[in-house]
């Protein structure tokens, strides 16, 4: 499925409109940021940046407002550029709501990592970083083989499949943290990988179906097709690979609907096309 040109968007958003919205809402937050604290020395970053002092102090929006703000425009922008590659094909995989949870959830415990670990002095952690290594991780777990080709330096190219450069990235992480690293959050960089990797490793194993995706009238459909084959035992062979009308039916729903919203008849019928698939290269 993963192989299926028809599956990646190469250029624009296709159906990721959550990403689109992070990226517009955070560069305009930036704006803003840099408006406010001119205007207030500093006072909206300390507000809504996250803190051990504005969470005691009752600012619990912290661990979310805190993502949409940035140090630099560099900051912004590679952190924009990292939602931008690898959110639009997880979030048309996941589905929006579920793409939010792993933003907004990797992204709170990424900045609650980094106050237990790296936040008991200096001042606020801001950044989107913990949320986009969030994403990252996940792409990982479920693209572990996916190529992908970055500019070392902004000039030499190196390939590598997205599971290696995470492994890579997280080991940085490690490495900055025990040595200090200076004034980023490598706490929350690696927390934030970790628990993307986690969800996206979770997701995989399940197959996408976390109890109960799709509407009620697929759901019943497909226990009716299921009682149906036991109760006529049919001795059709489940490995014969599905009609293509079928397949190309079944991810263009991906790609409108989301993997979460698949039956587990259109699951199956994935699976036996990806073995007939693996089938025929072996060959």
């Amino acid at each position: 499925m993963y192989d299926d040109e028809r599956f990646v968007s190469l250029g624009g958003f296709g159906g990721a409109a959550v990403v689109r919205a992070l990226l517009l809402a955070t560069a305009a937050v930036y704006v803003l940021q840099l408006v406010a604290d001119r205007m207030t020395g500093g006072v909206f970053t300390a507000l809504f940046g996250l803190s051990r002092a504005g969470l005691r102090q009752g600012g619990l929006w912290q661990p979310v407002s805190y993502l949409f703000l940035h140090g630099s425009l560099m900051h912004l922008l590679m952190n924009l550029l990292g939602l931008y590659v690898f959110g639009r094909e997880l979030e048309e995989t996941l589905g929006a709501r579920r793409f939010c949870g792993l933003y907004f959830g990797g992204g709170a415990l990424a900045g609650l990592g980094w106050l237990l670990i790296s936040g008991r002095a200096g001042g606020p952690c801001i950044g989107a970083s913990g949320a986009v290594f969030g994403v990252m991780g996940a792409f990982a777990a479920l693209f572990p083989e996916r190529r992908i080709t970055l500019l070392l330096f902004f000039v030499l190219p190196v390939t590598m499949t997205a599971r290696v450069l995470v492994i890579v990235l997280a080991a940085v992480a490690v490495l900055l943290l025990m040595g200090g690293g200076g004034n980023a959050a490598h706490a929350a960089h690696l927390v934030g990988g970790v628990a993307g990797y986690a969800y996206g490793r979770h997701w995989r194993r399940r197959g996408g179906w976390a109890g109960g995706g799709g509407s009620l009238g697929e759901r019943l459909a497909d226990w009716r097709a299921r009682w149906r084959r036991r109760a006529l035992k049919l001795v059709a062979p489940e490995e014969l690979p599905p009609d293509p009308e079928e397949v190309d039916r079944i991810l263009e729903k991906i790609k409108v609907q989301g993997l979460d919203r698949l039956t587990r008849r259109e699951r199956r019928a994935l699976e036996r096309a990806s073995r007939a698939s693996a089938a025929e290269r072996e060959s």
